[in-house]
């Protein structure tokens, strides 16, 4: 298959190597869409398959997809996996934390949103991703070698994001593919129950001892050399620049509650009087993970659910 009769069908490509090719998502790569890895070698394969089900049935027409791996649970990395399973029945791979979960939209929803929200979440978000449940047929774990033919990737655990969270590593050509620590201008997402900024922090410092020469991610174009450490370093800077912006909120109140805090925006910048139920519950989520570390440091207490800064 020649890249450039992908091109001519109106799929955006960038060429990381003869083997390696990330597809460009819809909504450009933006939730609820995400990148796509194209592996062509002796093994046909799809790295995440959130890309938008036009550019998916595109793929499984036009090659044939042999083998699916999904990086983590989210269904704009998943939201394919269902119709290339129609098309080309392919091996779908997914990691080991939370499978029981990943392909079930009822499942997953109560993990994201939790019981008060999933229904809601399910009927306004995934119809725009096209997801539908699909059958994993294998899972991966820590250290697992994923082999192409000439093309192989390490699975590293990185987990912050959600606890099923994938980085993974192709060592001979020192590429990295991080997912969604994505090196985003945004910075790090971690808005749902079950995310953790320690975590989160642990798995950016673990990608970034790896000798890379070209890093993808699935919301943001290939980042090479010297400046894949430089954009780490920027997104990890986050978790430290949204720490301040709440200490800001919270300074000159008496006591303000989480409700208040939220309201006011310190993440995602957005008015919240006239609300977005989900973007609501995610900067909530975010808000009172940083609250909790920053009660923890002794930089605010806590009282009855209210905040203040300590003196």
């Amino acid at each position: 298959m020649n890249i450039d009769q992908l091109r001519s069908n109106g799929i955006r490509v960038t060429t990381i190597t003869d083997e390696i090719h990330v597809i460009h998502g819809n909504n450009r790569s933006r939730s609820p869409f995400a990148n796509a890895i194209l592996i062509l070698d002796r093994v046909r394969a799809l790295l995440d398959t959130g890309c938008g089900l036009d550019i998916t049935e595109k793929l499984a027409r036009m090659l044939g997809i042999e083998t699916v791996i999904v990086s983590h649970s989210h269904p704009d990395h998943t939201a394919g996996a269902w119709l290339l399973q129609d098309l080309s029945n392919p091996d779908i791979v997914v990691p080991l934390q939370c499978r029981e979960s990943i392909a079930q939209a009822d499942s997953f929803a109560v993990r994201f949103v939790e019981d008060e929200l999933a229904g809601f979440w399910k009927e306004n978000y995934l119809p725009v991703t096209g997801f539908r449940d699909f059958s994993p047929t294998a899972s991966f774990t820590h250290g697992h070698e994923f082999t192409f033919g000439t093309t192989r990737f390490i699975a590293l655990h990185t987990p912050g994001h959600l606890n099923d969270h994938y980085c993974l590593y192709e060592p001979e050509k020192k590429i990295v593919v991080g997912f969604d620590i994505d090196l985003s201008p945004f910075g790090p997402w971690y808005g749902n129950p079950e995310s953790d900024i320690g975590l989160f922090k642990a798995s950016i410092d673990l990608v970034s001892t790896l000798p890379a020469e070209v890093y993808i991610s699935s919301h943001a174009k290939p980042v090479k050399g010297a400046y894949i450490y430089k954009r780490l370093e920027a997104f990890g800077r986050v978790f430290g620049e949204r720490d301040r912006t709440i200490l800001e909120v919270i300074s000159g109140r008496d006591w303000i509650s989480l409700e208040e805090i939220v309201m006011a925006s310190p993440i995602y910048q957005v008015d919240h009087t006239e609300p977005d139920r989900i973007y609501q519950y995610g900067e909530t989520q975010m808000v009172k993970k940083h609250l909790a570390g920053l009660v923890e440091k002794d930089l605010v207490a806590e009282r009855d659910g209210q905040y203040r800064l300590r003196s």
